[in-house]
C-alpha cells in the first residue's frame, strides 16, 4: 500500500513540473497568432448613389401586324425562336395569285397594243414624207401611242401593287428574335394591321430607367454604372440620355447597355445613378468593417503584426469597395477575413504572406 501511494506521489510531482514548463514556455512564446487575410486601404475615384428602379428590356421588341388581308394558314409558336427573315405567319394566297394573273395578262395585252401603235406610227410618218398620209391621222396615232405608254406604266403599277400584297401574305421576322405571344391562331381572319404575334430578340438586352433632372449634370454618354437584383449585379454602359423630361413625373428617360452577366427581358432591377461629381476618398473592401450597433470599426496592422482597432465613418460606397475617415491611412494593411475573433492587441499571421 505504502509503494502505491508513493508511485502516485511521484506521478503527481511529474505532471506539476511538466505543467510548469509548458506555462513558462508559452509565456516565453507569447499568445498564439491568429491566421487572417488582409486588404489595402486604397484612394479610389467614387462619387455618391442613389438607386432607383429600371428594367431590363429587349433592344428589339416589336408587334408584328399583318399587312394584308386573309385568312391565316399558318403562325410560329409561341417560344420559337426565329432568324432574320424566318416565317413568323402565312396568310391564304389564293385570291391574291388570281389577281396577279389577271395583273400579268393586263400588262401583256398593253404591251402589245403600244407595240402595234409604235409600228403605226412609223409607217404613218413614212407615208406623210411622200404626201400619202393626212397629218390628222398621223397626229391622232401619236396620241394614242403616247396613251398607251400611260396605259402600260399604270398596268406595271397595278402589277407591282399585286405582286407586293403577295409577298406579303408571308410574314418575314424582321430580327432574330422569339416569340413571345400570340394574338391570332391560324384559321382566323386579319385584317391589314391586325396585330398577329410579338417578337423580342432575347439576346440583345439593355436597361430602361428614369433619372430625376437634378441628376442630369452628373449624368455622362458611356458612363459605367452598376445595377443590381437580390441575387445578382452587373455593369452596364449609359448609352442614351433622353433631353426631354416627362411633364408629370419630372423624371428624363435613360437607356443602358448591358455588358455583362446573363439577364432576361422583363427582369427588374436597381440602378446606381451618382448624385455628384466624382472624388477621390480612401476606401476599404466591405469585408473589412466589423458593424456594431451605433458604431462601425476595422482591425489594421501596425508594425508589429498586431490587431489595431480603427472606429470609422463609413461615407460613398460603390461595388466592392465603401469610403471611411479614420485613424487610417492610404497602404494601411486592413484584415478582411478572421476579422470577427480579433480583439485590440491580438497577434496575427497573414494567410499568403503580407498583401500587396
Amino acid at each position: 500500500m505504502a509503494s502505491v501511494i508513493k508511485s502516485m506521489s511521484t506521478l503527481f510531482v511529474m505532471v506539476m513540473v511538466s505543467l510548469f514548463i509548458t506555462t513558462q514556455v508559452m509565456a516565453q512564446q507569447g499568445p498564439r497568432a491568429v491566421p487572417v487575410e488582409v486588404s489595402k486601404a486604397q484612394i479610389r475615384t467614387m462619387a455618391p448613389v442613389s438607386w432607383v428602379a429600371g428594367t431590363v428590356v429587349s433592344f428589339d421588341d416589336a408587334n408584328i401586324s399583318a399587312e394584308v388581308a386573309g385568312r391565316l394558314v399558318e403562325v410560329a409558336d409561341e417560344g420559337d425562336q426565329v432568324k432574320q427573315g424566318g416565317v413568323l405567319a402565312r396568310i391564304d394566297d389564293v385570291l391574291i395569285k388570281s389577281d396577279l394573273i389577271v395583273a400579268r395578262a393586263e400588262v401583256a395585252g398593253e404591251e402589245a397594243n403600244l407595240t402595234f401603235l409604235r409600228r403605226e406610227v412609223e409607217r404613218l410618218q413614212r407615208l406623210a414624207k411622200q404626201n400619202n398620209a393626212a397629218v390628222t391621222q398621223l397626229e391622232q396615232t401619236l396620241s394614242q401611242r403616247d396613251a398607251s405608254k400611260n396605259k402600260l406604266e399604270a398596268a406595271k403599277a397595278r402589277l407591282q401593287i399585286v405582286q407586293e400584297r403577295l409577298d406579303r401574305t408571308v410574314m418575314r421576322a424582321p430580327f432574330a428574335g422569339v416569340v413571345v405571344r400570340r394574338a391570332k391562331r391560324a384559321g382566323e381572319w386579319v385584317d391589314s394591321g391586325d396585330e398577329v404575334l410579338q417578337l423580342v430578340d432575347a439576346d440583345n438586352l439593355e436597361i430602361e430607367t428614369t433619372a430625376p433632372v437634378m441628376l442630369k449634370p452628373y449624368l455622362t454618354l458611356g458612363q459605367v454604372l452598376m445595377f443590381k437584383t437580390d441575387r445578382q449585379q452587373g455593369t452596364a454602359t449609359l448609352r442614351a440620355v433622353v433631353p426631354v423630361a416627362d411633364r408629370q413625373s419630372r423624371l428624363l428617360r435613360l437607356r443602358l447597355d448591358i455588358t455583362d452577366g446573363e439577364w432576361l427581358a422583363g427582369q427588374p432591377v436597381r440602378v446606381a445613378l451618382p448624385t455628384a461629381l466624382p472624388q477621390d476618398v480612401l476606401t476599404v473592401p466591405r469585408d473589412a468593417l466589423v458593424l456594431r450597433r451605433g458604431s462601425s470599426h476595422l482591425f489594421k496592422l501596425n508594425n508589429d503584426s498586431m490587431a489595431e482597432q480603427v472606429f470609422v465613418q463609413l461615407g460613398i460606397a460603390s461595388g466592392d469597395f465603401i469610403q471611411v475617415s479614420g485613424d487610417l491611412n492610404n497602404g494601411d494593411q486592413v484584415v478582411i477575413r478572421g476579422n470577427e475573433r480579433l480583439r485590440p492587441g491580438m497577434a496575427v499571421s497573414v494567410k499568403g504572406g503580407t498583401a500587396q
